[in-house]
């Protein structure tokens, strides 16, 4: 079982697959996530609703991938439901044209994130391990001024500063497919 569940949308997966590609690589081997519509994490023959109840019910924090389409989708607000029931803490993680400011009642009562504002991916992964109980990754500043020291620390530094680079560089380009699609008649 993985402790972190990403709900997302799956006209939308484009995004919670670059959260789970940074979250992978920013906590390398610390830090499980699940994603339901991902083929080597749901086999086929599985039941896939009592594995994503399985997974619901062992997450330790839940990723609420959350745009203006999303925000409206009755599975994204059942899975969001299941985890609040119980007390598993919920971020939401907007993107595209949706900012924290227009999340709707009761996700605006969540402190949110927002990755498309400077900053917020570095705030997104230190509550991710508080929430987990494991130790802050580097910032994107520190990995990239504290890059002296052994070939081990360089290494990890390398690592962090291409999980959040990469990020950026996957959710501008999502943001630019999504703007042309909006766009075109």
């Amino acid at each position: 079982m993985s402790d972190v569940f990403i709900s997302f949308i799956h006209e939308e997966k484009g995004y919670a697959e670059a959260v789970k590609e940074f979250l992978t690589r920013i906590f390398e081997s610390n830090v499980t996530p699940f994603m339901s519509s991902d083929q080597f994490q749901v086999y086929a023959g599985e039941n896939w609703l009592e594995r994503i109840m399985g997974e619901l019910k062992t997450a330790k924090v839940v990723i609420l991938m959350v745009s203006r389409r999303s925000v409206s989708r009755p599975w994204v607000n059942f899975e969001a439901g299941a985890v609040w029931m119980k007390g598993i803490p919920i971020i939401p993680v907007c993107y595209g044209r949706l900012s924290v400011d227009d999340l709707p009642k009761p996700y605006s009562s969540l402190q949110a994130v927002n990755l498309d504002v400077y900053g917020d991916d570095e705030y997104f992964a230190r509550s991710v391990a508080h929430h987990l109980g494991i130790e802050e990754p580097m910032t994107h500043v520190e990995a990239l001024l504290l890059s002296f020291g052994d070939d081990e620390y360089k290494k990890k530094c390398k690592i962090v500063e291409a999980a959040y680079t990469g990020l950026q560089n996957e959710l501008f380009d999502l943001n630019e497919k999504m703007k042309e699609s909006s766009e075109s008649p």
